[in-house]
């Protein structure tokens, strides 16, 4: 199929979830690895370019592997960003610094290398940020006002900090995506691209970097997806099933859709268990 001169990828069936190449190599909170059969089963008939502007743990992208051609990956997080460039560009340099983070895993390592300013080496830089986030509380990534990580150490017996495997298939599955450091309203899509945005949920913690993510910036986001939708793209959002994201998105052209997801990261084992969460549509 060809939308103006393009070559559009179509589907006639879902994909199948437990055929993909890789999948996540990150722990992420609020990751949508839980979500992914009611993503799957609301993604566009056909589409063109995949653009995921929240990337987080990228568990939607790897989900749809078999049906994206080409991936427009970005994050406001720098050290995010850059991880996946090493993980995509140098994963066997990567693996030996992460076999060696395993090797020295204590709780006065984690305390060492958390305290420890950022390398000019990116492959250091990405290792360090893969043994936080495999070692650290729920796989939290959060910075004080000046942008220094300050997650305490999880209480996992034996975590898994280096799947030399499963990086070397994300590596692989990577060189089709584009990944930059920017802001959601930096991209541009084109008609027929489908974007998958997840920011951080209204009402949610607002640290993922120092800046937050504040009601005039979910404003924001409404605003762009239609700005989006305008072009001809398809958009899907995820979002808390809160009174601000039902009145910013209730009207044309967005649908709401109500979806089922488990929240196992609170403080209170009571608020842990099925929460009503959103995902918001452009298209049919």
């Amino acid at each position: 199929m060809k939308i103006g001169g393009n070559d559009i990828l179509s589907r006639t069936e879902h994909p199948n979830l437990d055929d993909v190449r890789s999948r996540p190599f990150l722990k992420w909170a609020g990751g949508k690895r839980t979500l992914i059969p009611e993503i799957v089963k609301r993604i566009p008939k056909f589409f063109n370019d995949y653009w995921e502007p929240f990337l987080g743990g990228g568990a939607v992208f790897f989900a749809l592997d078999n049906l994206i051609r080409s991936a427009n990956l970005s994050d406001v997080n720098s050290e995010l960003v850059l991880t996946y460039q090493v993980v995509r560009n140098d994963p066997v340099a990567l693996i030996s610094y992460l076999q060696e983070h395993a090797k020295r895993h204590s709780k006065p390592h984690y305390l060492q290398v958390r305290k420890q300013s950022i390398s000019n080496n990116p492959v250091e830089v990405a290792a360090r940020f893969i043994y936080l986030n495999k070692t650290c509380f729920n796989g939290l990534y959060r910075v004080n006002k000046s942008g220094q990580f300050n997650v305490p150490m999880g209480t996992y017996r034996n975590p898994t900090i280096c799947d030399a495997e499963n990086l070397c298939a994300v590596s692989e599955v990577l060189q089709k995506a584009n990944m930059r450091l920017g802001d959601f309203s930096k991209i541009r899509p084109r008609a027929a691209d489908f974007i998958y945005a997840d920011p951080p949920y209204d009402g949610a913690f607002s640290s993922y970097d120092s800046s937050g993510f504040t009601e005039d910036d979910q404003k924001r986001l409404r605003d762009i997806a239609i700005e989006w939708h305008n072009t001809g793209a398809f958009i899907m959002i995820s979002n808390a099933d809160s009174p601000l994201i039902q009145e910013l998105y209730s009207r044309q052209p967005f649908a709401l859709h109500s979806v089922t997801a488990p929240r196992n990261i609170n403080s209170n084992a009571n608020g842990r268990g099925p929460v009503a969460e959103l995902l918001i549509t452009t298209y049919e």
